[in-house]
């Protein structure tokens, strides 16, 4: 190849090399301002995107709200409408009752027991009798902790007489007027003078000991004779007896008294037939138990401790929870 065709093709090269840079910087300034276009409409969808986003969540919100509030007005209209059926209905029974006793018609006598139940009831009673007496969980366990902390009081009692005996023993064979002498007497007087506080607390102790094993020895023979009684297991065939009585003066259609229409109103809802004879079964079966006569007060006056306290409570919060049912 001449030289001029060298230069040629040199030429040439220097050309295509100077279009090939030019024809990539204009495609990387396209390239470029592509993206920035793409960018930006990329970034513009986005934000309209957020935006409906954040508008839909806000209507939604506003649904839910709406929602929740529409709901909570059903269901106070139900409540609300609840409450007036249950009035409503109290009303017409307490018309019915009143027309009834017009009429000259008698509630019927649930706290009157037949003869062929009297003997049960008897039993009962005397049963009730027996466990009234006996000393509740918590005044066991206190005796039996008086007993155990005396017991403690007696091993503690002899623990300090072998301190003071192991006291006098070194006082002995220690010499006179020596350190150990010293110590030992020192020894000896502290466990002297506990042993003289241990015995004066025990002796005082004492007496609430006594009572106390007294007062379990008792209870532990007054749970036998409870245990053993007839009327401690008698207490379902009353049961029976007072749910057939309930049962008959629904079916009939009978008058109740002043003091069960008070808790239990004239008849029960259908929802609750069962809750509602229930709780009638241990209203009653309470009054005749421990002879509640009074014709306004269900349970009469509340009694102080004991069992019976146990099951007035848990009538009266029979009578509550069908009473929070209802409304």
């Amino acid at each position: 190849m001449t030289a001029a065709g060298s230069d040629d093709l040199a030429r040439v090269a220097a050309r295509l090399r100077s279009e090939i840079g030019d024809s990539t910087g204009q495609l990387r300034t396209q390239l470029a301002a592509d993206m920035r276009r793409l960018s930006r409409s990329v970034e513009k969808q986005a934000t309209e995107t957020g935006k409906r986003i954040d508008a839909t969540d806000e209507r939604l919100d506003a649904l839910v709200a709406e929602h929740a509030e529409f709901r909570r007005q059903v269901q106070r209209g139900l409540r609300e409408l609840a409450l007036r059926a249950a009035r409503i209905e109290g009303e017409c029974q307490l018309l019915e009752g009143l027309l009834r006793r017009q009429h000259g018609i008698v509630p019927v006598d649930l706290d009157a027991v037949p003869a062929a139940f009297r003997s049960l009831v008897a039993d009962v009673r005397e049963a009730e009798r027996l466990r009234s007496s006996l000393l509740d969980d918590d005044a066991r366990a206190a005796r039996r902790r008086r007993l155990e902390l005396f017991e403690d009081r007696e091993r503690e009692l002899a623990r300090t007489r072998q301190r003071a005996l192991d006291a006098s023993r070194a006082l002995a064979a220690a010499k006179p007027g020596g350190w150990a002498f010293h110590r030992a007497a020192g020894a000896y007087r502290k466990a002297r003078t506990g042993l003289r506080e241990q015995e004066e607390a025990l002796v005082a102790a004492q007496a609430q000991r006594d009572a106390a094993e007294q007062e379990l020895r008792r209870d532990a023979t007054r749970q036998q004779e409870f245990r053993a009684h007839p009327g401690a297991t008698v207490t379902d065939r009353l049961a029976g007896y007072v749910r057939d009585r309930i049962d008959t003066a629904v079916a009939e259609h009978e008058l109740f008294p002043a003091w069960f229409t008070t808790v239990l109103g004239h008849r029960p809802l259908p929802a609750r037939a069962a809750e509602w004879r229930e709780a009638a079964i241990q209203l009653v079966l309470y009054r005749i138990t421990y002879e509640v006569t009074d014709a306004v007060v269900a349970l009469g006056p509340p009694p102080e401790s004991g069992h019976r306290l146990t099951r007035h409570d848990a009538v009266q919060a029979a009578l509550r929870r069908l009473d929070a049912e209802g409304t």
